[in-house]
């Protein structure tokens, strides 16, 4: 069964996944084994049980801060922007993201892309409980002023909810047109797959970002060389630029 979620998804052989498709045996015994894709139910089904969603606001925040400071502003003089999170679970990290075009002085939208439908309901609904622990502790004073807070929960204010999308895609597929993106976050998702689907999204990710634009990855996640990618500066770990039309 690892194996074929391995072509489906790109999902790695792990502890993590054994112990979610046992917790999930009842699901395997109607699975179609033949031609398995995401839109089959029995298959969609799965896929929710066995999908890592663990994100918060401003998750990393030293990096997110760095790319408010000293990416989006380079990103933003090419006018409107499109940013996207790359496997957004329950959408707080396209939440961040609309808090920070929010404030980058020139149009933006945000798409959150998922494969677990229970976690992008999650995202479109956008009502989170407030912890224990903190889920807005690394989120400034500044930024808390774009949430709604009542009681043990938090919303995004109504301000942001109007440039963000979500959409169900395997981030194997063409989930995004090319050259459609300035930014891309793709964080905490690559550590999950095999080493051919990381190259495979990785390949994917760099298509749909314009050239100059950014990706950001987890701390771990380097991309191979010959994908078009560079560092955008020394300073910045994770984050990725891709390189102009001809190098």
């Amino acid at each position: 069964m690892q194996a074929r979620l391995a072509l489906l998804a790109g999902f790695a052989e792990s502890d993590v996944l054994r112990n979610r498709l046992k917790r999930a045996a009842p699901l395997l015994a109607r699975l179609p084994l033949d031609h398995p894709s995401i839109d089959q139910p029995e298959w969609a089904a799965l896929l929710d049980a066995v999908t890592v969603q663990e994100t918060r606001m401003f998750r990393a925040a030293p990096q997110l801060a760095a790319f408010r400071t000293q990416v989006l502003p380079v990103l933003a003089r090419r006018g409107a922007l499109a940013l996207v999170s790359a496997g957004c679970a329950t959408g707080e990290e396209a939440w961040t993201l609309a808090i920070l075009g929010n404030g980058a002085g020139v149009p933006w939208r945000v798409e959150g892309l998922d494969l677990c439908r229970p976690a992008l309901q999650a995202a479109i609904t956008a009502r989170y409980r407030l912890g224990p622990p903190d889920a807005l502790r690394e989120v400034t004073a500044e930024d808390r002023a774009l949430l709604e807070v009542a009681g043990d929960w938090f919303s995004p204010a109504p301000a942001l909810r109007g440039g963000v999308a979500f959409r169900r895609a395997n981030l194997l597929d063409a989930a995004l047109p090319d050259q459609a993106a300035d930014a891309i976050l793709c964080r905490n998702v690559l550590i999950y797959m095999t080493e051919e689907g990381r190259v495979a999204v990785l390949r994917r990710l760099v298509a749909a970002l314009r050239p100059g634009g950014a990706l950001l990855l987890g701390p771990t996640d380097r991309p191979p060389k010959g994908l078009g990618l560079v560092p955008w500066s020394r300073d910045l770990v994770g984050i990725w630029r891709r390189e102009a039309e001809g190098g």
